[in-house]
């Protein structure tokens, strides 16, 4: 059996032991003792790019099962109504994207894309950024950026559920965990996970909803900063997982 994860940082995160990610735990009760499942991981942080990443992978290697993340990160960085960036030639540049005039943040995407200047510096992590944030994903939402990005994103879902359908390989959306880090995208991420279920129901699509912010024994899911996933929070997902895959095998 061969697994490929596409996903941003939570597949591989860089504080998570390797043996404590949750694919590693996934893959070890698939085996069931027998040989491990094999696995490959597809990174995305542009929606653009991301179908044509999945096509490259399973040309390099055919897969039976796709586990697709959807993330909250891709739609807020497109629903942002002001945008700071660095243009081609590393120069800080500034504007407002809107739905009829959007900022492209994906062609500029510090994340990916690489530049002949140092990177942007990271923002202040203070209590006052953090609100200026939420304020920012607000105005962008009331502009109408946010409609734009989930359009754009459940329109490339249903390309990787096509693409899947045509390969016969066997596809389980995931939905987003929470995102304790702020109230507007704590609310955003289970907006989004409503929006996903909804989409899988009307195309007969597989949909796990991972939301949560404690386990059952009261563990935090998540690390102090809101953001990344706690290794119980890893655990939880690995055993979300291992009981949806368990009659597929």
């Amino acid at each position: 059996m061969h697994l490929t994860i596409v996903g941003g940082c939570f597949p591989v995160q860089y504080n998570i032991a390797p043996d404590r990610l949750y694919h590693h735990s996934l893959r070890q009760g698939l085996a069931a003792g027998g040989p491990w499942p094999e696995l490959a991981i597809v990174r995305y942080e542009r929606l653009s790019t991301c179908l044509a990443k999945l096509r490259a992978a399973h040309a390099r290697q055919p897969t039976q099962v796709v586990l697709f993340h959807v993330r909250a990160e891709p739609v807020l960085r497109l629903t942002k109504l002001y945008y700071r960036y660095l243009d081609d030639a590393g120069r800080v540049r500034h504007a407002l994207s809107l739905p009829w005039r959007p900022a492209h943040p994906e062609q500029y995407d510090l994340l990916t894309r690489p530049r002949p200047a140092p990177p942007l510096p990271p923002p202040p992590d203070t209590r006052r950024h953090r609100q200026l944030r939420q304020f920012n994903l607000l105005l962008g939402t009331w502009a109408g950026n946010r409609r734009r990005a989930l359009r754009h994103y459940q329109n490339l879902v249903l390309e990787i559920a096509d693409f899947c359908r045509q390969q016969g390989i066997r596809l389980l959306l995931i939905g987003p965990v929470s995102r304790p880090c702020g109230r507007v995208e704590n609310q955003f991420s289970a907006q989004l996970c409503a929006a996903f279920a909804t989409l899988a129901r009307l195309h007969g699509l597989h949909y796990l909803p991972t939301l949560g912010e404690t386990d059952a024994t009261g563990q935090p899911l998540f690390f102090p900063n809101g953001i990344h996933v706690s290794p119980a929070g890893h655990d939880r997902i690995a055993w979300l997982l291992l009981d949806r895959l368990r009659p597929w095998i």
